[in-house]
């Protein structure tokens, strides 16, 4: 619907056929209304009285007036007339002519919010075990303060004598009919503003709101929460918040199937006699015993650790070892290193004594 700007007449409240005295005694009593500066400047209150004191200085010139008469004449003919009566016949007329033509009645369809489209990045530990991830949002929604109604003064509003409170107005001879503009299509002049929204009914919302996340969420998973976007305006049907997930990787543990894995650097030392590693989990780090005998074994195996399955049951996790070989050793370190491998001897190894075995079977046989 298209903003209609009324007429000076029915901005001051007067008659086309008003004289100067009325219109000056209009502009009086308007303008202690509706000045700003008793509405503590409100952007409304500003707008009106802007259009009363165009009004008053249009109409109380006679050349202006003149002037002005002509084109209210050839723009709404029916102004001039002055005799309600007409109006009502042109509003039969219009109906007839839209019930001839079958052209039915728009509908009025059902005010929806506006989805809220987001990415979200979860961790890898909340997409992989499920849960809740909270989604900070900002969008726009009925002012809680006022209810959408823009104030919480309803009674310091007057209503507007410019539609006589149906916040629209009819006008010419095709009857159309637009938004108020002295009154925003309210019905009622605005002006004492509720302090949160502004007098718009609308407030900027911003909170975290709590989606569910499945378990073995994966990245571009999109998820819905009903009814948590914006609602335009009281009574209408919030949208909803439309979550695409990220997912962060984690820095260590890789999925597998249903098991996860972890690569674990281990010392000689602790390859040779046990001790106690530390490794990450989905529930946080645990440590690790290593057994004395962990001889040629690359991988620990722990159940119960691993993803999630349909069945509620988890997998395992893998602990992949990796001997992490010394890379800045000393002249003098190395000579150690080499005393103490003689004083062990190749059998200790028994990698290197089964090869030494196989090498053996190797070698030429003598004729």
């Amino acid at each position: 619907m298209d903003v209609y700007v009324p007429d000076h007449y029915r901005v001051l409240g007067v008659a086309v056929a008003a004289d100067a005295s009325a219109i000056k005694d209009a502009y009086r009593k308007l303008s202690r209304v509706y000045h700003p500066d008793r509405h503590g400047g409100s952007a409304r209150a500003t707008t009106c009285f802007q259009y009363i004191s165009s009004a008053h200085v249009e109409l109380s010139d006679p050349l202006r007036r003149l002037n002005y008469d002509r084109q209210l004449l050839l723009r709404d003919p029916l102004r001039m007339v002055e005799d309600p009566r007409a109006a009502q016949a042109l509003d039969v007329l219009d109906l007839v002519v839209r019930r001839i033509k079958r052209r039915p009645e728009a509908l009025p369809g059902a005010d929806r919010g506006r989805d809220l489209r987001v990415r979200h990045e979860v961790s890898f530990e909340l997409a992989a075990l499920g849960g809740t991830a909270l989604v900070a949002v900002s969008y726009d929604s009925v002012c809680g303060t006022c209810r959408g109604q823009g104030t919480t003064e309803p009674a310091r509003n007057p209503v507007c004598h410019v539609c006589q409170g149906k916040g629209t107005v009819k006008h010419g001879l095709r009857r159309t009919n637009d938004e108020c503009g002295f009154c925003a299509g309210r019905g009622a002049v605005l002006l004492a503003n509720c302090p949160d929204c502004s007098g718009r009914g609308i407030a900027r919302i911003e909170q975290q709101i709590g989606v569910a996340v499945p378990p073995r969420a994966t990245a571009g998973l999109v998820l819905r929460a009903r009814g948590m976007g914006e609602t335009p305006a009281l009574g209408t049907q919030p949208g909803d918040l439309v979550v695409e997930l990220a997912v962060a990787p984690h820095p260590i543990l890789a999925i597998d199937g249903d098991d996860l894995v972890a690569a674990v650097p281990i010392t000689w030392l602790q390859a040779i006699a046990g001790g106690t590693v530390s490794v990450p989990t989905l529930e946080g780090i645990e440590r690790l015993t290593l057994p004395a005998d962990l001889g040629g074994r690359r991988e620990l195996r722990v159940v119960g650790r691993g993803m999630l399955r349909a069945d509620g049951s988890r997998g395992a996790l893998r602990v992949r070892l990796e001997l992490d070989v010394p890379r800045t050793l000393s002249e003098a370190d190395c000579a150690i290193v080499r005393d103490l491998h003689a004083n062990w001897g190749d059998g200790a190894f028994a990698a290197v004594s089964d090869y030494a075995r196989r090498l053996a079977q190797c070698a030429p046989k003598s004729p």
